[in-house]
């Protein structure tokens, strides 16, 4: 079993019953002194995609699922990370990062995008699955809002 803290559009439950049918959602989470980007594109969304940046004092919400073995190797195919290829191949490379839920500090699997040059922009559809789950996630008002202020494509 694993922990994953899910910020982008795996935050959607519709969207990660399609990807990881066993899952187990345990709630909202914040990752402290990082911030949502998009600093890559996606061939398979052909638009931005989202990541995380380190900057003291922000914070990037997201929702904690424990996952099985068959739903982690989904989810890295899925996200373009394999364990035996260098960091620089990999779309995303999986890291440990601590987050803090209601019940207390957790550490999880992340998915952090490796950056590319240039701007990258989520498509409206994209980003409306990301506000999807944030939304049914009851993440902060607040973090929702300024979800919805992302410039799209």
């Amino acid at each position: 079993m694993f922990l994953y803290f899910a910020y982008g559009s795996n935050m959607s439950r519709r969207q990660m019953r399609e990807r990881c049918p066993d899952h187990e959602c345990l709630g909202k989470a914040v990752l402290k002194d990082h911030a949502l980007c998009f600093p890559r594109h996606s061939p398979i969304r052909n638009c931005g995609v989202a990541g995380l940046a380190e900057v003291p004092g922000a914070e990037v919400w997201g929702v904690v699922y424990r996952l099985h073995d068959e739903d982690l190797a989904a989810l890295d195919r899925r996200e373009g990370y394999d364990p035996a290829l260098p960091f620089h191949v990999n779309r995303y490379n999986r890291q440990t990062l601590r987050v803090l839920t209601d019940a207390g500090a957790l550490d999880c699997f992340v998915y952090v995008a490796r950056p590319e040059p240039g701007d990258h922009v989520p498509s409206a559809d994209y980003l409306g699955t990301m506000i999807e789950g944030a939304e049914e996630n009851g993440l902060p008002p607040g973090y929702v809002a300024a979800l919805r202020q992302t410039p799209t494509r």
